[in-house]
């Protein structure tokens, strides 16, 4: 029987770093305190986690023909990560993000949007086998589902990532439909603040279960990541809470990245959804401290995290 395979499919960009003293405000001026180029984007940051677990992972993607679009596709080789699901476009500008960090991890993100067109090719023609997974963030509302749609009728297990720029872009309508494609959806407290705002509550634990419990699907499992406060998550009739690793981010550029590809490595090694949660919530823990991010480090960190759930 074949090892299972894991496409991570969305924007692959390049990240330019720019480290701080502090995150300006308006009408601010700040000095660069070092800056760094990384390959980035949601699949690429899933992907680097899995293939250091060990698992057979490829990018789902498109790229320009550019110096940067060749140099990512370069570093996404070299890390033995498939980039057979890449797709070369010519004299496409591949995408990039300005990442501003401060001393203490927080960040803010500037993104250049990738043209509607190019996006809505990106996994037009995969085709996961059973047993498989398909993940990917909001990238497109019409070819997520799409591509959902055919890895589920394959066989093939489905998990979304929902934040809120891709929110912003596609509006909830798309994101419900995304949704009601994936065995498994992730999304995070800057989604909980606006769920919370819109209910006149506090975005606290509470609301976080009443969020997830919203965006269910026939029963499907809704995580919702909350920083240091963890994760609480839905899943059927079932409710989880999880408390964060008690870290001092370094950077928490790709944390949501890793809790997701934790998440997906535990279930595929046969985890119940309890432990898979605790392995993916040290999965994030253990990278935003810089520690060692082995799988064995992983479990390690799992094993002094239980599931307190609420609600109930």
């Amino acid at each position: 029987m074949s090892m299972p395979h894991v496409y991570c499919m969305g924007p692959l960009v390049l990240d330019r770093v720019l480290e701080l003293d502090r995150l300006p405000g308006p009408d601010d001026k700040v000095f660069i305190g070092g800056k760094r180029e990384a390959a980035g984007g949601p699949p690429r940051n899933s992907a680097m986690a899995l293939v250091g677990w060990g698992t057979r992972v490829s990018v789902v993607s498109v790229i320009g023909d550019d110096a940067v679009g060749m140099t990512l596709l370069a570093r996404v080789n070299e890390a033995g990560i498939g980039s057979e699901a890449i797709e070369i476009v010519p004299d496409l500008a591949t995408g990039a993000t300005i990442i501003l960090v401060d001393p203490n991890g927080e960040r803010a993100i500037l993104i250049d949007p990738i043209a509607e067109p190019v996006l809505a090719t990106i996994g037009s023609r995969l085709q996961p086998a059973a047993g498989d997974v398909v993940t990917s963030n909001l990238f497109h509302p019409e070819a997520v589902p799409a591509a959902f749609a055919r890895a589920r009728a394959a066989g093939a297990k489905t998990v979304l990532d929902v934040e809120w720029p891709e929110l912003q872009r596609w509006g909830w309508d798309a994101a419900r439909a995304a949704i009601a494609s994936a065995d498994i959806v992730t999304t995070n407290s800057q989604i909980l603040r606006a769920f919370a705002e819109d209910k006149g509550i506090e975005p606290d634990i509470d609301a976080a279960l009443a969020l997830a419990r919203s965006l269910q699907v026939d029963g499907n499992a809704i995580c919702v990541t909350l920083g240091a406060q963890g994760v609480v998550a839905a899943k059927g009739e079932e409710t989880f809470r999880i408390a964060a690793l008690p870290v001092k981010p370094r950077d928490t550029t790709g944390a949501s990245d890793r809790f997701l590809a934790g998440l997906v490595h535990a279930l595929l090694g046969g985890a119940s959804f309890d432990l898979a949660l605790r392995q993916a919530v040290a999965a994030a823990g253990v990278y935003l401290g810089g520690g060692e991010t082995d799988w064995k480090a992983v479990q390690a960190a799992a094993r002094t995290l239980k599931n307190e759930p609420v609600g109930v």
